[in-house]
Parts: structure tokens; C-alpha cells; sequence
């Protein structure tokens, strides 16, 4: 009986001693507000009014301006549809059966460089980023078959040279491109981006793209029995300008030490303008030319695409951030080549190219966040 009296006693003790931990006045006040401190970190009230889980923000959080500026270094290799100037034939005279190569432009790789501005706002994790763009290539291409073949002409009206000469432009022996592509683009977004797992985050975007690409071509032909030593020049000029709304998702999944592997994509419907002037001539003759505009409206649609490797670091006691990543790059832009090229199966009838232009190939970026 004694023992049992003893064992309630010990209970009773403990029990008591417990109490007295939980409900001491500072260690309560104290646990209450970690636990309200955690709950707000994990639970949030929508706009709607109703409650549920937060997404944890995964930018890049620095004891700092929330400013951030991103450089980016560009090699690129642009692709414009409709550049085919000529192909060739094995006869002098390019009689039938025909058989030869089509000659277009084909750019080299060249550079380019994007500069951007952003800044991370309190409220909620969003951060607003405007970058400008700038790339530019150009490239010459030649085809000379000399006296014992022949090259057939893909642009300009054939009978514009029966005026001096008597005969139409069926064949030459030499052909000329000069192909100037000339793009810049401004990009202006607000987006947030949070996680949405242990090792994987997003950051959905949108936006206003403004793009500016200029195309110009200018082919000649010489040589031959029906030109000699003149010229047929035939100038293509297309430059569109375009503004429209742009939406994208950017995608990261993190490694380990730093290293994360990251895809982007993001598309826009551009209104855009397209101010196209086809021009040929032919020496010799001040009757033999041909000048037309051809300006419109209309949209175009575009895609850009990324997929790379990056690499996070914090400095400064965590009062700054530098990121580095490298990348492979497509940005595809629809129907802007809106050229004009002869029909030559109808009499003076000209038809737009409506043909698309893209760019692809690595960017090296540097942010900053300060």
C-alpha cells in the first residue's frame, strides 16, 4: 500500500514540474511567437480571402539596394528564309535537262550582348527586369561558274533586260548576295519566383517585348552572253518594327554547391510594322528600273528558348550576389522576311517571300545583385 502512495506521489511530482515548465510566463510568450513567426512563413491569405501554404521566395535574397544588373555576352548564328539568289547548271547556254545547286546566305557566327536592369519589391517576392538586346551579322556569298556553265537568277524581273539588250535574264555567269542582318529587341517583365520543392523553382513572367529587325540583300548578276560586263542589281530592303504583350516561365533545378541547371521559355504576339522596298536596275539604260514599296501591318508571332548550366554565389556577408551561367539560346520569329519576289510564269507580278528569320547559339551571362 505504502509503494502505491509512493508511485502517485512521484506522478504527482512530475506532473506538477512539467506544468510549471510549459505555462512559465517568458518561455510561453517566447514559443508563441516563434510558432506565429513560422506560421507566417508557411501560411498566407490570398486575395480572395481564403488561406493557404506560401511558396518560399528563391531569388536571390542580399542585405542590399534590391537592385540587380545583368551582362551577357551573345555568339549567335542568324537563318533567314528567302535568301536564294541563284542556282547553277553544267551548260553554258542553261539548256534542259537542268541540274545544279541553290546558292543562299549563310551567316557566320558573330557577337552580340544583352544589358539588363532589375529590381526586387517587398511586397510578396516580385521583381520587375528590362533588358535590351543588340546582334548584327552580315555575310557575302558568290557564285561563278566562268564560260562552261551557266547560273539561272532566282530574283528580279527577267524581262526588265529586254529593254537594252533585246533578251530576257535567263542566265549569267556570276551572281552576288549581300545579306545585312541587323536585330534589337527591348524586354520589359514582372515576375516572381519561388519554389515549388525541395530542389526546383519557377518563375513565371510577363510582359511587353518591343523588337526591331532590319533585313537588307542585294544581289547582282553579270556575265554571259546576254549581259556582258553589266549589271543586273536587284535590292531587297524589309525592316519591321514590333511591340506586343510576352509571357514566359523560367525553370531551375538546383544541384549542389552552387550549381543549379536552368531552361527558360517565353513567346510573344508582336502588332508590328514592316516597311519593304524592293528596287532593280539594270546599266546601260535610265528606263530599265524597277521600284516598289510594299508597306503593311500585320502580327508575328515569336519563341524564345534557353537551356544551360549555372553557378550562385553570395559575397560580402551575404550583402551582395554574383550568379554566372552559360547557355544555348533560340529566339524564332514567324513570317517577318516580307520581301518581294518576282512571278516570272505572270508579267510584272511580284509576290511577298513571307519567310521566317531565327537566331541560336551560346550566351554567357553575369548578375549581380547589390
Amino acid at each position: 500500500m505504502s509503494k502505491n502512495l509512493i508511485k502517485r506521489a512521484s506522478v504527482a511530482v512530475a506532473t506538477l514540474a512539467a506544468s510549471a515548465s510549459l505555462f512559465a510566463g517568458p518561455d510561453l510568450d517566447t514559443r508563441l511567437q516563434h510558432l506565429e513567426t513560422q506560421m507566417k512563413q508557411v501560411r498566407t491569405e490570398t486575395a480572395a480571402g481564403t488561406f493557404g501554404a506560401r511558396t518560399a521566395v528563391a531569388r536571390p535574397e542580399v542585405d542590399g539596394s534590391g537592385a540587380f544588373l545583368t551582362i551577357e555576352a551573345l555568339l549567335w548564328h542568324g537563318k533567314v528564309g528567302g535568301s536564294e539568289y541563284a542556282y547553277t547548271d553544267d551548260d553554258s547556254a542553261s539548256a534542259f535537262p537542268l541540274q545544279g545547286r541553290t546558292k543562299e546566305n549563310d551567316f557566320d557566327w558573330t557577337w552580340g550582348f544583352r544589358v539588363g536592369l532589375g529590381y526586387n519589391f517587398d511586397h510578396d517576392g516580385w521583381d520587375a527586369y528590362l533588358n535590351y538586346t543588340y546582334w548584327y551579322s552580315s555575310d557575302g556569298s558568290k557564285v561563278n561558274v566562268g564560260s562552261n556553265g551557266s547560273v539561272i537568277p532566282l530574283q528580279g524581273n527577267a524581262a526588265l533586260t529586254a529593254i537594252p539588250f533585246g533578251s530576257e535574264l535567263t542566265h549569267c555567269e556570276l551572281g552576288t548576295s549581300n545579306f545585312k542582318y541587323h536585330y534589337d529587341n527591348l524586354d520589359l517583365e514582372l515576375g516572381r519566383h519561388y519554389f515549388v520543392s525541395r530542389s526546383l523553382s519557377f518563375r513565371p513572367n510577363f510582359g511587353i517585348r518591343n523588337s526591331w529587325i532590319n533585313l537588307t540583300q542585294v544581289v547582282q548578276y553579270c556575265g554571259g552572253d546576254i549581259l556582258g560586263q553589266n549589271t543586273f542589281k536587284v535590292r531587297n530592303d524589309n525592316d519591321f518594327w514590333g511591340i506586343g504583350p510576352k509571357a514566359g516561365l523560367n525553370s531551375k533545378w538546383f544541384l549542389t554547391n552552387g550549381f543549379s541547371i536552368f531552361g527558360d521559355v517565353a513567346g510573344s504576339l508582336l502588332w508590328g510594322y514592316y516597311e519593304v522596298c524592293h528596287e532593280e536596275e539594270v546599266t546601260n539604260d535610265v528606263n530599265a528600273k524597277i521600284r516598289i514599296k510594299a508597306n503593311m501591318h500585320r502580327f508575328a508571332p515569336n519563341v524564345q528558348l534557353v537551356l544551360g548550366l549555372a553557378y550562385d554565389k553570395y559575397i560580402y556577408n551575404d550583402k551582395q550576389h554574383i550568379g554566372i551561367s552559360l547557355g544555348w539560346e533560340n529566339i524564332y520569329y514567324w513570317r517577318v522576311n516580307q520581301s518581294l519576289r518576282i512571278d516570272d510564269f505572270a508579267s510584272n507580278k511580284y509576290e511577298r517571300v513571307s519567310e521566317d528569320v531565327s537566331m541560336h547559339g551560346i550566351t554567357f551571362k553575369v548578375r549581380w545583385d547589390f
